[in-house]
């Protein structure tokens, strides 16, 4: 079934797929912890007070950025969400209504993007543009949509070197896991492996998993991409060192416990240490780390004035 799909016909089947799990798996909500993560993102690129009046988030998945951006009273005007599957597409939805935030939802390609030129006066998103085939015929879209005037802020993108060593943290994590719960009495810890599924279906779209994360990049190289897009006043600003590691291994171990061992108790804890980690990150060893080591950037540009 996968291999008769292109890659974009991937993406949305995945999503599709993950659509009504997916904040449990990635441990989303919609609470002072996520909000206070996607401000932390957010304000790195706008300073707070500025007002935006119409707003796009590509690849808005369940709604996580632009959700927690409204409750942290980030943003708010016009709110339009996009993404390539429809199934996410509903629950962002579902979420934004149960908070308050009134959005305009279109299924749309990242990289021809359904929305007339000069639309907009922020475009924002997370985690995205690494699943892209090409992310700087993307950037040229947003910046297509952008008001002249108008600022794009994209969070969440992995770094080729910090996604180099968080595999290794990811592969030290799990293999911790495994032989601490080997013996037979903590075995019953452990998830059942997908590939078990009885629905050959689930089983495959479960395994695209490994076909949609098509990206990691250099800071240089996004920077130059934003530039080429026509963006002004461009900015890359890398983020997570030793948070990354932390939040990597505690997700790992997250993945390969059934369901039910941890909840929310374990979920401030470690967001706790990801907060005091983040604070060594950005305090100290920003100044002394070259910023490829670390694991996610961010990108911010402005669209020039006519």
């Amino acid at each position: 079934m996968s291999q008769d799909l292109s890659i974009k016909e991937k993406q949305a089947a995945y999503h599709d797929h993950e659509a009504s799990t997916y904040e449990d798996k990635f441990r989303i909500s919609y609470d002072d912890r996520c909000i206070t993560y996607a401000l932390d993102r957010f304000r790195k690129a706008v300073p707070e007070g500025k007002v935006f009046g119409r707003i796009l988030e590509i690849g808005a998945g369940t709604g996580f950025f632009c959700v927690n951006l409204f409750l942290g009273e980030a943003i708010g005007g016009e709110v339009h969400v996009s993404d390539i599957s429809p199934g996410m597409l509903e629950v962002c939805r579902r979420n934004a209504k149960e908070h308050g935030l009134d959005v305009v939802a279109r299924v749309g390609d990242a990289e021809a993007l359904p929305y007339d030129d000069d639309s907009f006066d922020l475009v924002i998103g997370h985690a995205f543009i690494h699943h892209l085939p090409v992310p700087g015929l993307a950037l040229r879209e947003m910046a297509r949509v952008l008001k002249p005037g108008g600022q794009l802020v994209i969070a969440g993108e992995p770094t080729e070197l910090g996604d180099r060593i968080a595999t290794v943290v990811k592969r030290g994590s799990w293999r911790a896991f495994r032989a601490a719960t080997a013996a037979p009495g903590l075995r019953g810890l452990r998830r059942a492996s997908i590939a078990n599924s009885r629905d050959p279906e689930t089983a495959i779209l479960a395994a695209l998993e490994h076909e949609v994360d098509l990206h990691t990049f250099r800071p240089q190289d996004v920077a130059h991409m934003a530039d080429l897009a026509g963006l002004v006043d461009v900015r890359v600003i890398t983020e997570e060192l030793t948070s990354n590691w932390w939040g990597w291994a505690a997700r790992t171990i997250e993945g390969s416990l059934r369901d039910g061992v941890v909840g929310y108790q374990w979920a401030m804890a470690m967001f706790n240490g990801y907060r005091a980690l983040n604070w060594l990150d950005e305090k100290v060893l920003t100044h002394v780390v070259p910023d490829r080591f670390f694991y996610n950037l961010i990108l911010t540009g402005t669209k020039p004035q006519a």
